[in-house]
């Protein structure tokens, strides 16, 4: 049989297939070896695009896996801090990869795990941990089990093996690993934070309410929650921000209509 470009194109998904592992380290680079030579077949003028690699050790294999998932060109993305985070170049505001990337599809299948299979209820778990998926700290301390799924590329292309996450084991917070099982581990942190937010001074919270609200037109509870980790202000108050992720802050200024939701849109005027 004649051999084709196929045949020496290398296979993607092969280490992370039917395995469970931890991610323990993660990093962006410029993807090399024959994850490169993969892209370089395209023409001459194709560079080899933003990778994300992710070290995973599990129980299953001797020594730990290295893995990458593709994120997109080094047109769009510049990698920074030494390879713990990359920017968008053309809107540095921006923290999301392409949907149908690679990367992405590994992003949504962390998330709907850490829901138990409920996609926004993982997004708002993992807003707790305060990280952008384009911050390698995004993804260390996940610990799951992997299985091969075919993707067709961002063009649309056949579908290729892609290892992602098939099922929770468990999930660390941001600064320390948690008992096995998100529910067990996620949800005391969050009553914690909504406890401890009467805490703060009224004088301290006053400021911090009118940015939230400010910024509150149009958004849904889940996209004003997401806004509230990334902003800077409300981010420096640690209570306050737990306790607007918690659903707390909101309640108590939609009972005094500080806060109106359209019950229509499910979005604040």
């Amino acid at each position: 049989m004649p051999k084709s470009r196929e045949d020496f194109q290398p296979d993607v998904g092969g280490f992370l297939d039917g395995v469970s592992g931890e991610i323990v380290d993660a990093m962006f680079d410029i993807a090399s070896g024959d994850y490169a030579d993969k892209v370089m077949l395209g023409g001459a003028d194709a560079k080899p695009p933003v990778v994300l690699t992710l070290t995973v050790n599990s129980p299953d294999r001797v020594d730990p896996v290295t893995q990458s998932w593709s994120v997109g060109s080094q047109d769009i993305w510049e990698i920074i801090n030494g390879g713990k985070a990359i920017q968008n170049i053309k809107n540095p505001d921006k923290h999301s990869f392409r949907s149908g990337s690679r990367a992405m599809s590994l992003v949504e299948a962390l998330m709907t795990v850490a829901g138990d299979g409920d996609l926004e209820k993982g997004q708002d778990i993992i807003i707790q941990r305060n990280h952008y998926m384009t911050e390698a700290a995004f993804y260390i301390g996940f610990n799951v089990t992997w299985a091969t799924q075919l993707l067709a590329t961002v063009q649309g292309g056949t579908p290729k093996p892609v290892p992602l996450p098939e099922s929770l084991i468990s999930i660390a917070s941001a600064k320390a690993a948690t008992k096995p099982g998100v529910k067990t581990a996620v949800k005391p942190a969050v009553k914690a934070a909504a406890a401890a937010a009467p805490e703060a001074e009224a004088s301290d919270t006053a400021d911090l309410d009118q940015v939230l609200v400010d910024n509150a037109s149009g958004k849904s509870e889940k996209e004003l929650k997401s806004f509230a980790v990334r902003n800077a202000t409300i981010k420096a108050n640690d209570v306050y921000m737990k306790a607007v992720v918690s659903g707390k802050k909101l309640r108590e200024l939609e009972a005094v209509g500080t806060l109106t939701m359209d019950p229509e849109s499910k979005t604040y005027l």
